[in-house]
């Protein structure tokens, strides 16, 4: 596809119908004066059929013409063009001029009214002028005509003084035009420079000075660079939070793995790999929690389209996922709630990790022979719960836990502090908002997050 800048592809969309309505202009002007210069010799033709018509005298009922060599001479006489004439009568033919003049198509019907017409003479092209004169018991017709060098003389002048003025006008239309639209254009190229200039790191706004029709382009820029920014500082937060959270127990990992190869006591060595498997499945958990929080930024999914699910379908499913792990953990884990209907707009993956990381936080937390309840209830609002009967969290410490890397002092379970987190990332990204409050009678936690319901219209 060929390119081509902005500076030409306007100055072809304005000069071209500039250069059509002047030549539209040009060719009425020439009409025109093509329409009065022809007029003007028309007159003329008719002044001279007039004056000859004038000697015309009626002797005995005939008509006669009687002009001396030296009138006729000063009649014909012409610079440019050659003078034609005739004066004929029904009666009696050719009274006095030119046998050849030719006869015109129709002959007027009305006395001295003109009738014009273009014929030729000997092959050449004239114009002509009949009349008729008012007598009585015959028709006398006197013509005149002449060639048309004159009137072929004054058309080319007639069109090179419009052609000139009109081309000197095209020519400082367009210069105009030119020097307009560069000048227009003028914010734009210093934009393009000031952007080209900066280094790919600098995100910085661009200044929003240009024009009122360049300012939408402005805004557009600043938005996609404001998003540029959030998506690089979320990736350096990613970095910067999975460096520091990675670093401990990998040396922890190292240093047991150390012991392991050092100790040849069948027991301590037993005891240092089960503390390696142990970190692994930390540093595991950790890695996991971290790349589920960077999934849920809300820079990553900004451009990515929600859809509607059923959420008692998802947490149904997800308990049930998580029933074999509870009972291994000594926990009971049940799911009382709607079975279906639940529809909100929604990631089902990152509803999936929320609900995971609940029923995970619950277990770890929650001891061992907790009891774990996830609720659903459809009213206004979709309220998803998930409910022990643990140690629960004190009140004044119930907003700081969704903080990143939390944990409360004290707390035996060996979670990262990244759970509560990610729940309400996730909850926040779905439009909905996450809490904590007493369990049932008081005693544990109730984790609730809640959701805008979407509306099933039937079809």
């Amino acid at each position: 596809m060929v390119q081509t800048s902005l500076h030409r592809q306007l100055l072809h969309r304005l000069t071209f119908p500039l250069i059509v309505l002047l030549v539209i202009d040009g060719l009425i002007s020439y009409a025109l004066a093509l329409h009065f210069s022809q007029s003007a010799y028309d007159a003329m033709l008719y002044d001279s059929a007039r004056s000859l018509a004038a000697q015309v005298k009626f002797v005995s009922g005939r008509a006669t013409l009687d002009l001396p060599a030296s009138a006729l001479e000063i009649f014909e006489w012409d610079v440019m063009d050659r003078t034609f004439y005739a004066v004929n009568s029904e009666r009696s033919g050719l009274i006095l001029g030119h046998s050849d003049f030719p006869k015109s198509p129709t002959s007027p019907s009305v006395d001295l009214r003109p009738y014009y017409f273009d014929s030729e003479i000997n092959g050449e092209a004239i114009r002509a002028v009949v009349i008729r004169l008012p007598t009585s018991g015959d028709v006398i017709l006197v013509g005149v005509g002449e060639t048309l060098s004159k009137r072929r003389g004054l058309t080319n002048q007639v069109l090179i003084s419009m052609l000139v003025p009109q081309l000197a006008l095209v020519i400082a239309a367009v210069l105009l035009l030119w020097l307009g639209i560069r000048g227009g254009l003028a914010p734009l190229d210093a934009m393009a420079a000031d952007i080209e200039k900066r280094d790919p790191s600098d995100l910085r706004p661009i200044e929003d000075t240009g024009p009122t029709e360049v300012r939408p382009l402005t805004r557009a820029l600043n938005e996609m660079l404001r998003a540029l920014a959030a998506a690089h500082a979320s990736q350096r937060r990613f970095i910067s939070n999975a460096a520091h959270q990675l670093r401990s127990p990998l040396a922890a990992l190292q240093v047991q793995a150390e012991r392991a190869l050092r100790e040849s006591e069948p027991a301590i060595h037993a005891q240092a790999l089960e503390h390696v498997v142990t970190g692994v499945g930390r540093v595991a958990h950790l890695a996991r929690q971290l790349l589920t929080l960077a999934r849920a930024e809300p820079e990553v999914l900004a451009n990515q389209r929600m859809e509607t699910l059923d959420l008692a379908l998802i947490a149904r499913e997800v308990t049930g996922d998580w029933v074999p792990q509870a009972l291994a953990q000594g926990a009971d884990l049940g799911y009382a709630g709607e079975e279906s209907g639940a529809f909100i707009e929604g990631d089902a993956p990152l509803l999936r990790e929320m609900l995971v990381n609940l029923i995970d936080n619950a277990l770890r937390y929650g001891g061992k022979g907790t009891r774990i309840t996830v609720d659903l209830c459809i009213g206004e609002d979709i309220r998803l719960g998930v409910e022990d009967d643990g140690p629960g969290i004190p009140a004044e410490a119930r907003e700081s836990v969704f903080d990143r890397f939390v944990r409360l002092p004290g707390s035996h379970g060996d979670g990262c502090g990244l759970g509560l987190a990610i729940v309400r990332e996730i909850a926040t990204l779905c439009r909905g908002s996450a809490s904590i409050r007493d369990g049932t009678g008081g005693k544990g936690t109730r984790v609730e997050v809640v959701f805008p319901r979407k509306i099933q219209r039937l079809s």
